[in-house]
């Protein structure tokens, strides 16, 4: 039985040997397929082994292909994850609050026009994609900021202090988005999908949720009018429209298996 798995798992690196490094070149460039194809050629060295050899150490071989399989991955997706964008979304200035209605719709708008403007501006459609799924928290957290000062001392403050943890997270997730994303087809094909990023996205919803909950029982403290409620009642939807979408790109992800995932 362990000699067949061997005999298996040899034969999926051997047709993945001969297919994929020409995807991966095209994927990645030229000297990018270079290093593909020299870690080819390590990985197939390392499961030729003898007849009598394979006879008594099925086992150890059947993990040297796994392990040379990963290596092989690994670096085909190097290059797309140094490519990746390390996302770190910086706050307003703590000043910038809002004293009327009219006063936070302007600067929920002119925020709005600023993070459109830094998506149009992003250098790659990866990039924009990233940023437009980002910015609806973005600009939830800027407007519960600039409304601090609408709510009342001590609501204003645990709401900024919870908007400050939103800010923190989004840049987490959009992160672990991100080496979703690059990770190159290589990878996927042999072993699916980025579950570490996946469960850190789902951690990251879970503890997100309990803060939208903390947020929509601080506005419902709050001594507001109907139409300043209605203006962060949006925001805190946005917040969990956000959460609904990473929580299914997670699940989907974690869902994607390759080749060899039941080795792992």
């Amino acid at each position: 039985m362990n000699k067949h798995i061997y005999t298996v798992g040899a034969s999926v690196l051997a047709f993945a040997m001969g297919v994929l490094p020409a995807i991966a070149l095209a994927e990645n460039g030229e000297s990018e397929g270079q290093r593909v194809t020299n870690t080819q050629v390590t990985a197939v060295t390392a499961v030729r082994v003898s007849d009598d050899e394979s006879a008594s150490s099925s086992d150890r071989g059947a993990t040297s292909t796994a392990r040379a399989s990963e290596e092989v991955a690994e670096n085909a997706a190097a290059p797309a994850r140094e490519r990746s964008q390390s996302f770190l979304f910086s706050l307003e200035d703590d000043e910038d609050m809002a004293f009327s209605l009219s006063d936070l719709k302007q600067k929920i708008e002119d925020r709005r026009q600023e993070l459109n403007d830094e998506e149009a501006s992003s250098t790659t459609p990866r990039d924009r994609d990233l940023l437009r799924n980002a910015n609806p928290v973005r600009l939830a957290v800027h407007a519960l900021l600039a409304s601090r000062g609408l709510l009342g001392g001590g609501i204003g403050e645990q709401v900024s202090e919870i908007a400050r943890s939103m800010n923190d997270s989004v840049a987490s997730t959009t992160n672990a988005e991100a080496r979703i994303q690059s990770r190159g087809f290589f990878s996927r094909f042999l072993f699916g999908g980025d579950k570490s990023s996946a469960e850190a996205i789902s951690q990251a919803v879970e503890r997100n949720q309990q803060r939208i909950d903390a947020l929509a029982a601080l506005l419902g403290e709050a001594n507001v009018s109907v139409d300043i409620h209605a203006v962060l009642t949006a925001q805190i939807t946005a917040l969990e429209e956000a959460q609904v979408r990473l929580q299914a790109l997670a699940e989907k992800e974690q869902k994607a298996w390759g080749l060899l995932s039941w080795r792992f």
